[in-house]
């Protein structure tokens, strides 16, 4: 798509802004958007309009993979015939506004053939890695931390283009981003949305792009939010670029009823019934859709049912296959040693729910449990709450022998790790 004449309006870059360093770098929303309160950001940007963080911080994003790490990720992250056939892509825009794309080309072995990337690279083509948050520990950190702050899933692809070179046209996505720039410089262009919150249906709707848009450019350590729906491409002038994108695949208003209808036809046959025969030709009429509508909504102002289909699209969270964090294996060794007095913790980006019933408590964590007898209820519904603590706060009527069980339980079992092991390791979520 070629884009219109355009008045172009250049987004400042603040310099001095408060960014923190070394050990108290966490893979939350908060760093990630500093120095920008997060309480402004979900008040006036998200899901209306984008927002530029031009920090003057290089480093910033230090700890994730960057560009000398690119080689490894396309070549050993994923391996042999386990890969998607979109996990990397060579990807260029021609002169038309169409992208050129295709898959990496792979051995007989299922590995990509790394000499034809570096080739489609050196003649403009870009680098796509998809899926990262399967396929790096700390991108996954990431991913998983602002999965547990925003209750939406979150998933993360990397793109290397070269100088002089554009991979994407302009177009619009139908999930939420943040776009971090981990190397050299990009700049992009950011439109006025036309069609507020789209559905995925829209993603590949042909664009009619007004004549003014915002300039952003971006530098290593700068961060770009775009609300879904907002058209945006980006290029490349004298330096190669390197960043990561973050989506955010919200669950909507309209999938929470969705699965609401789904378990209410469940317990209501009513909602089970055919639809008339016939009834493209005689309709349906007013008093038959107001009778079905009066069901459905009776059922779905049912608090119980709603309470268990939010707890159902949370499952989808804790269920995603993970990229485990390093670090644990030794945390296992040290379960030997565990004590009343030992310091736990658990992944900032963990996300697990404790569930009580009459006979049975149980804490479920990244498509795995622990289960015990209801008398467990208090003491799980404390470390699910609680990132870090002592054994001997636990609470209930467990005893010293019970709590060092159930402790060393989610140790084995991958939800928690032993504090001095955290403290030289990527096991709490930092980055």
């Amino acid at each position: 798509m070629t884009v219109p004449a355009s008045t172009t309006k250049d987004i400042t870059r603040h310099s001095g802004a408060r960014v923190r360093h070394g050990s108290e770098r966490s893979t939350d929303l908060a760093w990630l958007l500093s120095p920008t309160p997060v309480d402004h950001f979900f008040e006036a940007c998200w899901e209306q309009r984008h927002l530029f963080i031009g920090r003057v911080a290089p480093d910033y994003f230090s700890a994730l993979p960057g560009i000398d790490d690119v080689d490894e990720l396309i070549t050993a992250t994923t391996p042999g015939i386990a890969r998607s056939t979109d996990d990397g892509l060579l990807v260029r825009a021609d002169g038309n506004g169409e992208p050129s794309q295709r898959a990496f080309r792979t051995g007989a072995n299922g590995i990509p053939d790394i000499h034809d990337i570096y080739r489609a690279y050196h003649d403009g083509h870009s680098v796509v890695l998809n899926r990262l948050h399967r396929r790096s520990a700390p991108i996954a950190a990431l991913c998983e931390a602002l999965e547990a702050e925003l209750h939406h899933p979150v998933g993360a692809n990397m793109y290397l283009t070269p100088a002089h070179s554009q991979g994407f046209s302009a177009h619009v996505d139908t999930h939420d981003v943040f776009i971090l720039q981990l190397h050299g410089t990009k700049e992009w262009h950011v439109w006025s949305a036309t069609d507020e919150l789209p559905l995925a249906s829209a993603a590949h709707q042909r664009l009619h792009l007004a004549a003014d848009f915002e300039r952003c450019v971006l530098l290593p350590g700068d961060v770009l939010y775009l609300p879904r729906g907002v058209p945006h491409e980006a290029v490349t002038s004298s330096s190669s670029s390197l960043h990561l994108t973050v989506g955010i695949h919200v669950y909507r208003w309209l999938d929470l009823l969705r699965e609401a209808l789904e378990a209410l036809a469940m317990q209501r046959p009513r909602l089970r019934k055919a639809l008339p025969p016939g009834f493209l030709d005689r309709g349906i009429t007013g008093d038959q859709l107001r009778e079905v509508i009066a069901e459905a909504s009776a059922g779905l102002l049912d608090e119980d049912l709603m309470r268990s289909v939010e707890l159902h699209l949370g499952a989808r969270l804790r269920t995603e296959p993970r990229v485990a964090q390093p670090g644990h294996f030794r945390s296992i060794d040290l379960i030997t040693g565990l004590t009343d007095e030992s310091r736990v913790s658990r992944s900032t980006g963990s996300i697990c729910t404790a569930r009580t019933s009459a006979g049975e408590a149980r804490i479920e964590f990244a498509g795995n449990y622990v289960a015990g007898p209801a008398a467990m209820g208090p003491a799980v519904r404390f470390i699910a709450e609680n990132e870090q603590f002592i054994v001997h706060q636990i609470p209930g009527d467990l005893s010293r022998e019970d709590r060092l069980d159930l402790v060393s339980r989610l140790v084995s079992e991958g939800l928690l790790y032993l504090s001095d092991i955290n403290n030289t390791t990527q096991g709490n979520g930092h980055v």
